[in-house]
């Protein structure tokens, strides 16, 4: 008696089409539930954002011409230079210093999971020749220190913080006016979800391509 032959051929596409057919199904299930999943972390991330932004808006109310936005991963808080420093001085304002408690006092909330970067900028001024600062990437770098270590002071943890110095270099307006050179003279706070692992205090950021290690700020004259 003859054997009968099995199609192999027929037989795999009897068995792919199916598979091929639930597995479809599969990936456009799983697509739609990240989707949804990721819709729904995107709100809650922006609630907490926003709850975050009304809460550091109230601890600032006191302040003068103080920015506070929300962004997609976390906040920016703009502080005027003139409202937390001398003109050129990295020291903060005793009148300040109430003000920047409230603010201390609430951020202590946060956890590991946030990191909070404090930027310093100048404007295009050049700095006292002779003074305690060699450039102005120097004073806006123990500015943000200095913002900084008042915050560390006041109970918040230094591995939650990161120093930057942006110099002349980040303005938000030409440096041509009194009034253009006094927005670009600020300091920014950034709050947010940390990305990657944590980042020490000592890690400062210099555009020179230097770091400062000394966390203590020096006030300078210049005019």
């Amino acid at each position: 008696m003859k054997k009968k032959s099995i199609d192999m051929s027929a037989a795999m596409n009897a068995y792919l089409l199916p598979y091929i057919g639930v597995m479809t199904i599969l990936c456009i299930f799983f697509l739609i539930e990240y989707a949804d999943y990721s819709e729904r972390l995107r709100k809650k991330n922006a609630e907490r954002n926003e709850t975050i932004a009304q809460t550091v808006k109230e601890d600032l109310k006191e302040m003068e011409d103080v920015k506070v936005e929300v962004m997609e991963d976390g906040i920016k808080v703009t502080l005027p230079s003139s409202v937390v420093f001398d003109l050129s001085v990295a020291k903060l304002k005793d009148t300040a210093l109430p003000t920047l408690q409230k603010f201390a006092a609430s951020i202590k909330n946060l956890d590991r999971r946030y990191l909070i970067t404090v930027d310093g900028n100048t404007d295009n001024a050049p700095v006292f020749y002779g003074g305690d600062f060699s450039s102005n990437w120097e004073l806006s770098l123990y500015r943000a220190i200095s913002v900084i270590d008042f915050l560390v002071k006041e109970g918040n943890s230094a591995d939650l913080f990161v120093a930057a110095g942006h110099g002349e270099f980040s303005p938000l307006a030409p440096n041509d006016t009194p009034e253009q050179q006094a927005a670009n003279r600020r300091v920014e706070i950034l709050i947010r979800k940390r990305s990657s692992s944590a980042t020490p205090l000592t890690e400062v950021v210099v555009r020179q391509g230097r770091a400062v290690s000394s966390a203590a700020a020096k006030p300078v004259n210049k005019p």
